[in-house]
């Protein structure tokens, strides 16, 4: 008799994907499905954004250990923004913005981290949390 052959994990499409993770959880004993749901809510819950990204259009201007730049801030929250920017810059890179707050005259300086890099630009979670300055902009 011959052996059954092992798909890839990253060949197996949706429904596929979903009957095995189906015919484990079925052979699980139920305090094991239960430390599973937990988990699993608990994983969706922390990739949802903590706070609300608005459309804001300004300049910005940052810089990184290697360069200065500058590029037009996209959209913003009070833990982050994206940049749009053509920068060859890493994710995990440290990096100070200078720029004027929404709803204010206020130019602030603040330092963060790229958290994601994109063909358009950077997402950047900052070093400190905004909400009591940007909380306007999360009200209109």
């Amino acid at each position: 008799m011959a052996a059954a052959k092992t798909i890839p994990l990253d060949e197996l499409n949706i429904s596929a994907v979903t009957a095995r993770i189906i015919e484990i959880v079925l052979a699980m004993p139920l305090d094991e499905r239960r430390t599973l749901l937990k988990y699993l809510e608990e994983k969706h819950i922390a990739g949802r954004r903590k706070y609300l990204r608005k459309t804001y259009f300004m300049a910005v201007h940052f810089a990184t250990p290697e360069r200065v730049s500058s590029g037009y801030i996209q959209n913003i929250s009070s833990d982050g923004l994206f940049v749009e920017t053509r920068e060859p810059l890493s994710v995990g890179e440290q990096i100070t913005l200078s720029f004027r707050l929404p709803h204010s005259e206020e130019h602030i300086k603040i330092g963060g981290e790229i958290a994601r890099v994109s063909a358009d630009g950077i997402g950047v979670k900052f070093g400190m949390n905004l909400s009591d300055r940007v909380k306007p902009l999360e009200q209109s």
